[in-house]
């Protein structure tokens, strides 16, 4: 059992590994504070273990958050980011569901549909958030709707997720 932590480097409390364990990160206040945690201990420094190390990867990806996370819980809220409205926060939580059901291969065609998409010669990060479109429409329209989410309707979408590189295609 490890030794007192810092205050970044809080352990990951049952119910949050749960959550994390069943490939979800609930959209929760508990949630937002780690992530908020994560991106303080990232602007220190810190260095982070499983969960909060994916967490921080995910921001790594996304530089046009950083002054973003520098303002708090408002981070939390939709922002205009590039010309888009954004939530860092749900874009994060997203981006590390979809990223855990690859690295676990939970569910299985998660991590096939990414392997294809790469493999047609997409770069990983656009095959990241295309599989993060269809698991949010999923989620989010489930959550309207009252019902849980569709793993078979799931699958289903990312069958048909594809990509052809224009730049590669012969012009007449």
């Amino acid at each position: 059992m490890p030794g007192p932590t810092a205050p970044m480097a809080e352990p990951i409390s049952a119910n949050v590994f749960l959550k994390v364990r069943n490939n979800l990160m609930d959209f929760d206040k508990e949630t937002q504070v780690r992530v908020l945690q994560v991106a303080a201990g990232r602007e220190e420094g810190s260095t982070f273990e499983e969960l909060d190390a994916r967490i921080a990867h995910i921001m790594d990806l996304h530089p046009e958050f950083d002054e973003i996370w520098k303002q708090g819980e408002l981070a939390t809220y939709p922002q205009e980011i590039n010309g888009q409205i954004v939530s860092p926060f749900v874009h994060t939580v997203l981006h590390v569901t979809v990223d855990k059901q690859i690295a676990d291969g939970q569910p299985e065609f998660v991590a096939e549909t990414y392997n294809r998409l790469i493999g047609q010669g997409m770069v990983e990060h656009d095959v990241l958030h295309a599989i993060i479109a269809v698991y949010a429409e999923l989620h989010f329209a489930g959550f309207r709707q009252g019902k849980g989410f569709d793993n078979l309707d799931y699958e289903s979408r990312l069958t048909y997720l594809s990509y052809e590189d224009q730049g590669s295609m012969d012009e007449d």
